[in-house]
C-alpha cells in the first residue's frame, strides 16, 4: 500500500466532505519515491519534535495526526519556525504525514462521541448537535443526557475528574444539569445551536471571558481545556483504523507522547 492508497482509504473511513470547510486535512507530506510501500503507521494527536523522534525510533513510514501541521502555505522550509522545522525533519526521515481532523470530529465514533461516553452520557440519547446534510449519524458536535441530573457544581467537578484538569464555567438558567451539548476543541461559535437545542449545559474549549458573560443566566457554559477534551482521539482513531480489513497488514502504533504545551500550577 502506497501513501496515496492509504490516504484514499482513510478518506473512506473518515469522509472529507464531513470536515469543516477550509480545514487542512488529508495528505500533507508524501514519501520518495511515491510508490514506496507503507508498512507502519503512527497515530498521534499532533506533531512535535518528540513525536517525530518517536516515529524515527520505531522506523515509522507514515504518521496520521489529528491536528494539522500545515495550515497556512509555507514560504520557506527552514529551522526558523516550528512548522517548517518539523516539515524539514519529516522529509529528512522520509516519513509521510496524513491529517484526519474535523472529519474525525463529525464521525459517529469520533472526538465528540468519545468525550460524551467518557462523561457517562447515555448512548441511546446521543445525536449530532448539527447533523450532516448527507450522511446519517455524522455531524458537528453532540447532544446527550446524563442518567440523572447533577447540580452545576457537581457536574463541573465531574467534568474536571473525567478530563483531568480544572474547568472554567458559568451557571445558566437552571441548577439541574442533565441535557448536554458538546463540541470538542474550539467550538464556542456553536453556542447558539446549543441554546436552540434547549440543553442545560454547553461544553467546549477556548472560551473567551466575554462569552461566559453572554452565557450567564441562559445556559451553563463549561470549558475543560482544548487538549483535555480531545485526549481520547488517538485511542479512538486507532480503534477504527485497526478494525479495517484493508489496513490489517499495517503495523499500527499509538503515540505515547504528551504534546500539549500547557501546564497547570
Amino acid at each position: 500500500m502506497t501513501i496515496t492508497e492509504l490516504n484514499d482509504r482513510l478518506n473512506e473511513l473518515f469522509p472529507p466532505e464531513t470536515a469543516w470547510s477550509g480545514d487542512a486535512i488529508g495528505l500533507q507530506i508524501g514519501r520518495y519515491p511515491s510508490n514506496l510501500e507503507i508498512r507502519s503507521l503512527l497515530v498521534a494527536y499532533e506533531i512535535n519534535q518528540d513525536v517525530i523522534s518517536e516515529a524515527a525510533l520505531h522506523d515509522i513510514d507514515c504518521i496520521c495526526v489529528f491536528h494539522p501541521l500545515i495550515f497556512s502555505p509555507l514560504r520557506t522550509i527552514t529551522r526558523q519556525d516550528r512548522v517548517s522545522s518539523h516539515v524539514h525533519d519529516l522529509i529528512r526521515y522520509n516519513i509521510g504525514l496524513i491529517v484526519v481532523h474535523t472529519n474525525f470530529d463529525t464521525h459517529p465514533h469520533g472526538t465528540n462521541a468519545l468525550a460524551a461516553q467518557s462523561l457517562g452520557l447515555e448512548r441511546a440519547t446521543l445525536r449530532p448537535l448539527i447533523p450532516d446534510k448527507n450522511l446519517e449519524q455524522f455531524g458537528m458536535g453532540i447532544i446527550g443526557s446524563l442518567p440523572e441530573s447533577m447540580t452545576s457544581i457537581e457536574f463541573a467537578e465531574h467534568c474536571s475528574q473525567v478530563f483531568g484538569a480544572p474547568v472554567r464555567f458559568t451557571k445558566g438558567n437552571t441548577d439541574h444539569i442533565q441535557t448536554i451539548a458538546m463540541v470538542c476543541g474550539s467550538g464556542s461559535q456553536y453556542m447558539n445551536s446549543a441554546l436552540d437545542a434547549n440543553v442545560d449545559c454547553f461544553i467546549t474549549a477556548d472560551v473567551k471571558y466575554h462569552q461566559f458573560h453572554e452565557a450567564k443566566g441562559a445556559i451553563m457554559l463549561l470549558d475543560p481545556g482544548h487538549a483535555e477534551m480531545e485526549q481520547f482521539v488517538v485511542s479512538g482513531m486507532m480503534a477504527i483504523i485497526k478494525h479495517d480489513d484493508t489496513l490489517k497488514n499495517l503495523t499500527i502504533i499509538g503515540s505515547e507522547v504528551h504534546t500539549s504545551p500547557i501546564h497547570y500550577a
